[in-house]
């Protein structure tokens, strides 16, 4: 038997969190609820931006729902849904405001 990484990632990068931008994301976001930090430094395709000294951050705006991704039971709440695209529209107006 014998494997091989297809995908392997050798470092981790992380963005700054000392910006305007991350400021406003979570000033955004805790206008409905408190934001919960978790660090996935591979989990999406902005790890190549990271790795190339572009901020990039990672947001959901479901709550209250198990971590289900791409399994064969996930699931929203309509509710959840609905409130997630105003925590979106509420971000974006935020950041395009920005000085």
């Amino acid at each position: 038997m014998r494997y091989e990484f297809y995908a392997k990632v050798e470092e981790h990068f992380v963005s700054n969190t000392e910006n305007k931008y991350w400021s406003c994301l979570k000033a955004s976001v805790e206008k409905f609820r408190p934001l919960e930090l978790e660090i996935f430094p591979a989990g999406t395709d902005s790890r190549f931006f990271r790795k190339e000294g572009v901020l990039a951050y990672g947001f959901s705006p479901i709550a209250n729902t198990p971590i289900l991704l791409h399994d064969h039971n996930e699931f929203l709440n309509e509710k959840v849904f609905l409130e997630g695209i105003s925590v979106y529209e509420k971000l974006i107006y935020d950041l395009a405001n920005l000085d």
